[in-house]
Order: C-alpha cells, then sequence, then structure tokens
C-alpha cells in the first residue's frame, strides 16, 4: 500500500487544533513527542512546535516508511517503538502527537505501543489525519484501549473520541481558525472513558467454582453443557436457558461493578476448569490464559499473585488475603490406654521423682555426717507408692523428714486419684496432621491439591525449604489434583476415610466443612493450626489494560467498605461451628480393657524386671558362694626339696 505524501499539510492543517485541545486540558510538566508518518520538513516541524505549548520540552520522531510491507512493517514499528521509548525515558509526563493519513500505521503503532507498556492511561495520545475517519475496525478498536483523540481536519476540525467496547464515535469538540475550540459533547477531553461507560456494553469474564468467592451449580431443568451465564442486566445473574448459576461474594462485586460502570457482563467458565499459570512453552492455561489472550475482557476470580502470572496479566487492588491450611478427616473416638499418666504433667512427674531422689541424698547425707551406719531408705519409697510398711527405729531427725514426706505424698496421690476418674471419661478424637512437617513425615497419606493454581506453581518451581519436599512429593506420584467442582465427592470419598488429606485455602476450607455440617449435622473434617503459604487475591486484566485501573478502584472502596467480608459470611451458614471442633469428648460406661491395658501394661512390665531380678538373684546364690571360694583359697605349699612323697 502506498502511503501520499503531504506530511506538512497534514501538520498544518491540524497544528491549530492540536494546540488548542493540549491548551484546553493542560498538564504541567507535560513534554511533547511528535511522531510522523510520511516526510515532514524542519520549518513545518519548527512552526508547529511554536504553536504547541510544551512546558518541558519537545521531540520528533519520523517513521519515514512510504510503502507498507508486511514483511517488514513490525520490524519498523517495533524500531520506531524503540526509539520512542528512549526519547520519553527521562520524561515524567508525555502526550504523543501521531501525524498520520494512514489508518493502519496508526493502528500498528498503537496496538504496538500499549502491549509494550508505553500508552499506560496516564499518557496521552493525539492522532492528526487530514482524512475523514473511516470505518476501520483495528484503528478504532486500538484509539478506543487508549487515552487518545483524533483530529480530524479538512476545513475545520472534528475531535472524536472513540469509546470502548463499542463501535461508536462520539464527536467530543470542534475548531475552526476563527472561533477556536468549541465542545459540542458533555463529554470533557481526554474523557475517563473507562470509569463509566457511555454505552451500556456487553463485557466478557471468566470464573470458576472457588467458594466462598465463586460458587456455580447447575440449573435443574435444563440441557445442554452451556459454559456461560450472562449477567448484570438480569436478576439472579441468569437469564433462561442457560445452564449455571452463579453465585458468592465475588458474584456480587461484579454486580456492583457492573452497576457502577454501566455494563452488562457474560461469564465464561474455562475449558479446563483451572485458575491456571504460564507454561514451559510461554502459554497460559485456564482463566490466565483467556485473560491474557484477551478472549474474555477481565477475570473474576479471585486471582493469587504471582510472578509468572503478573507476565501475562495485570492484578487490580486487592480483594482478600488467604492461606493454606491442611484438612483431614476426624477419627472415632477413642480411649486413651495410657490415660493415667495424664492427671499429671511430664514435669510434675519429673519434679515427684526429683523430689525422691533428693530426700534420699539428704537422708544418706545426714547420717554419714553424724557417723552413723546407712539409714533405711525403704519406707521413703514405700510410701510414694502407697505401699504399707513397718517403721524402723528412726532417729530424730529423720521423722519430720519421712513426716514432711507424708504429707506431700497423701496431697499428690489424693489429688491424682480424683482426676484419673474423670480422665477415665475421656474419649480421644485423633486429628493427627497439624503441620506440614507432620504430613510429609506420614508418607502413606496421599496429599490432594486443586489443579493448576498459584499455590501447585510456587512449589513446583521452589528450589529450598519444606515446599521443595512437597515438589519431591510430587515427583514420586504423592500428590493428587482435583478441580473445584470435585471438592464434595472428594472430601467424603477419600478424605473422610482417612487416607488422603485436602490441602486448600482456609476459607474454602471453611465453607465446606459448614456445607457438610448444614447436610448431615457432623463435624467429621478438622482443620490444622498451622497456616502456610499465604496468597493475595485480586482481580486481573489483560496486559496494560485500562479496564484494570477502573476496576481496582471500585474494589478498593468495596474492601475498605467491608463489604467483601460480609458478603462472604452470608455464602452459607454454619461456616464457624466446624472451625476448631473438640479433640475430646466425655462418655458414661463401664470401664473395660481397653481403658486399662496400659496399667496392665506397666505390671507386665514390672513383674518382668521382677522376675529378671529373681533369676539373677538365684543365679548368684547358685554360683556366688563356690566362685568367691575359689578366688580366696590359699595356694598350696610346695614341699621342701629333698622331701620324700608317699
Amino acid at each position: 500500500m502506498f502511503i501520499p505524501a503531504g506530511g506538512d499539510e497534514t501538520l498544518m492543517a491540524g497544528v491549530g487544533a492540536a494546540g488548542a485541545v493540549l491548551a484546553a486540558d493542560r498538564r504541567p510538566y507535560c513534554s511533547l513527542l511528535l511522531l510522523t508518518h510520511a516526510h515532514t520538513t524542519p520549518s513545518a516541524i519548527s512552526q508547529a512546535v511554536r504553536q504547541i505549548d510544551a512546558e518541558w520540552g519537545s521531540a520528533m520522531l519520523e517513521a519515514g516508511m512510504r510503502r507498507l510491507n508486511h514483511n517488514t512493517t513490525h520490524r519498523q514499528l517495533s524500531t520506531l517503538l524503540h526509539r520512542a521509548r528512549q526519547g520519553v525515558g527521562e520524561w515524567w509526563c508525555v502526550t504523543f502527537l501521531v501525524v498520520s493519513d494512514d489508518p493502519d500505521f496508526t493502528a500498528g503503532w498503537t496496538n504496538l505501543a500499549l502491549k509494550d507498556g508505553l500508552l499506560v492511561w496516564p499518557t496521552r495520545l493525539l492522532v492528526l489525519t487530514s482524512r475523514p475517519i473511516t470505518h476501520s475496525t483495528s484503528l478504532h478498536h486500538a484509539l478506543s484501549q487508549v487515552n487518545a483523540l483524533t483530529l480530524s481536519c479538512q476545513e475545520s476540525c472534528r475531535v472524536l473520541s472513540h469509546l470502548p467496547y463499542s463501535s461508536q464515535v462520539v464527536q467530543v469538540a470542534k475548531w475552526s481558525s476563527r472561533r477556536g475550540l468549541t465542545l459540542t459533547s458533555h463529554l470533557p477531553l481526554f474523557p475517563q472513558k473507562f470509569r463509566k461507560f457511555v454505552e451500556r456494553p456487553v463485557l466478557l469474564t471468566t470464573a470458576e467454582e472457588f467458594p466462598p468467592h465463586i460458587v456455580v451449580r447447575e440449573k435443574e431443568g435444563v440441557a445442554g453443557a452451556g459454559t456461560e451465564v450472562r449477567a448484570g442486566a438480569f436478576k439472579a445473574g441468569e437469564v433462561p436457558g442457560n445452564k449455571y448459576i452463579f453465585s458468592g461474594a465475588m458474584k456480587q462485586v461484579a454486580d456492583v461493578l457492573a452497576a457502577s460502570m454501566n455494563f452488562s457482563y457474560i461469564i465464561h467458565r474455562p475449558p479446563d476448569g483451572s485458575f491456571g499459570t504460564k507454561l514451559p512453552d510461554g502459554t497460559a492455561s485456564g482463566m490466565v490464559g483467556l485473560v491474557g489472550r484477551q478472549e474474555v475482557n477481565f477475570g473474576l476470580g479471585p486471582f493469587g499473585i504471582t510472578a509468572a502470572r503478573a507476565e501475562i496479566v495485570d492484578y487490580t487492588a486487592p480483594v482478600v488475603s488467604d492461606f493454606l491450611r491442611i484438612v483431614g478427616g476426624r477419627g472415632l473416638p477413642e480411649v486413651d490406654p495410657w490415660g493415667f499418666l495424664l492427671p499429671f504433667s511430664p514435669t510434675v512427674w519429673a519434679a515427684i521423682l526429683g523430689a525422691l531422689v533428693l530426700l534420699l541424698v539428704t537422708v544418706v547425707t545426714l547420717a554419714s555426717c553424724f557417723s552413723l551406719d546407712i539409714p533405711d531408705l525403704a519406707p521413703y519409697v514405700r510410701v510414694l507408692l502407697q505401699e504399707n510398711t513397718i517403721l524402723p527405729d528412726m532417729r530424730e531427725w529423720e521423722r519430720p523428714l519421712l513426716g514432711a514426706w507424708m504429707v506431700v505424698m497423701l496431697v499428690m496421690t489424693q489429688s491424682y486419684s480424683g482426676i484419673l476418674m474423670s480422665l477415665l471419661a475421656v474419649r480421644y478424637i485423633p486429628q493427627p496432621f497439624q503441620t506440614l512437617r507432620i504430613l510429609l513425615d506420614h508418607p502413606a497419606t496421599t496429599m490432594i491439591w486443586e489443579y493448576d493454581t498459584a499455590y501447585v506453581h510456587h512449589f513446583r518451581t521452589t528450589e529450598f525449604g519444606i515446599l521443595r519436599e512437597v515438589r519431591e512429593v510430587d515427583a514420586v506420584g504423592g500428590i493428587s489434583y482435583v478441580l473445584a467442582t470435585d471438592y464434595p465427592p472428594m472430601l467424603r470419598q477419600q478424605v473422610r476415610p482417612g487416607s488422603h488429606v485436602f490441602i486448600g485455602e482456609h476459607l474454602t476450607a471453611t465453607v465446606l466443612m459448614a456445607q457438610q455440617f448444614s447436610q448431615t449435622g457432623q463435624c467429621d473434617y478438622y482443620t490444622s493450626h498451622e497456616a502456610f503459604m499465604p496468597f493475595i487475591y485480586c482481580m486481573i486484566g489483560p496486559k496494560h489494560s485500562p479496564l484494570v485501573p477502573a476496576l481496582s478502584q471500585r474494589v478498593r472502596w468495596l474492601t475498605e467498605a467491608g463489604l467483601y467480608d460480609h458478603w462472604m459470611k452470608n455464602v452459607v451458614g454454619n461456616s464457624t461451628v466446624c472451625l476448631r471442633p473438640p479433640t475430646s469428648i466425655t462418655v458414661r460406661t463401664t470401664l473395660s480393657l481397653t481403658n486399662l491395658w496400659g496399667v496392665f501394661a506397666v505390671l507386665g512390665v514390672g513383674c518382668l524386671m521382677g522376675l529378671l531380678a529373681f533369676c539373677l538373684e538365684a543365679a548368684w546364690l547358685r554360683c556366688g558362694p563356690s566362685l568367691t571360694l575359689t578366688l580366696i583359697s590359699p595356694s598350696p605349699t610346695p614341699p621342701p626339696s629333698g622331701s620324700h612323697m608317699p
């Protein structure tokens, strides 16, 4: 395609209008970058700079492309973009003035600059052309996504704004050399097109099951495999004929955003049912892939923030923060056979034994000081064991010691027996996996994670710490993956029997346990005391999309007002019943061997030790005296020399 000459004519025809527009929307500290398509003489450029007041300087770039060639256009535009980025690298604020009569060049450069992040919303773009605006779809789409105005100048200049997500082009002002600049619309110059849409567009969004944020259920009596729900302009977020009904806190956020920004929306579910992340080949899966490829306008999610996702999409202001917990099945009430040790803590048992040793040492020390025989220590031990004893003749200083010891043991034994009677009625409910470390030390228990989430990507890319051990477990097949839609059957069939545990978000686990309690009236699951891998969750939009800042502003209002937390709490009832279920219960029942086998085990060990001691004593009595005599018998005296032995 040939590009006609006339850079000077186009620039001179609209430079007055451009100067008037920039003066009416004056921004201090802003510089001007003039970008021309065709050849422009220095005199025309100098005259244009004088008419446009650029307080902080100006620069000029000339594309120099007389013919657009599909094989070289992208390379040439990339070079031009690189030079433009070098020019604005040190500037605080930039306004681009693009002078071109070719819509394909303008659209190509605008799309490339938007993708590169050069045309973020605070950066203004003014397109100057001497031709009427034609129905160029590519140009309209490009200019509708940036903070741009078009000056279409023939005899006079029309100032046009391209509305996003619409085919409408609105004239906001006109300029003539005699009357100057006149506003012709209620819209200001460089309007905030994404703050509130002039027309009510239909936006595409994506969401998937993620309670309590998004809850998906199928409508009864609706056939087909529809995967979308039109919402925003309809009650309950549905229209007849669709298969799914969406609800949850994020659905309410979407409704508020739609009403506030004047749009309707259609929810698409991702084909693979996952949130998605960046793949090794550079593409993205799940909902992240849909947003990154701009197949939808934004994603509800909410999505955990990761560096890999940030290369593909932009995040809004934070919606909520959450972390992981281990969800396991609560075991059946069990009797602790070692419950007879529970009345006293380990420190108390240690203190009793330490006091006994200290007492015996004191008695022996005092006896040695008075040069007396070693006293009898058996009564002190027998008092501790509550055994009957006959007290030997005791010295005066021994009686207070033994009396004090008897009082202490009386208090301790009475306390022990009273507490023990209460503890024998306790049944313990095992909740073994309270930390990730304990779970990793039990390889027989399989972990279940949600498929293709930020958490999974995080531990798969970690090179150190406990998460590296999780990655190693995954490498040997020790982790199972499910979609959020499979949570209820997964909990009933795998987690409840105890062979698996689920690793999921705290808020999601709370909702799942509450739903199970509402159905059965029992708390069959528990969550670990340890919380790990905290993440911040946000909505997402395409990279450098001006829709993201507009959404962020309203999301920030909702979260600061506490509305999102309020909506989450109202998603399901009984949300706090099973958060911290008791680990023990009391019952009234007769004592059986299962209650007391620990006591009999201690008795058996004592009997074995006594039998061993008896065997050692018997062996000593049998072999000890003869051995002693052999050792102390004198050696026979040799006969004198020369004596005759009979």
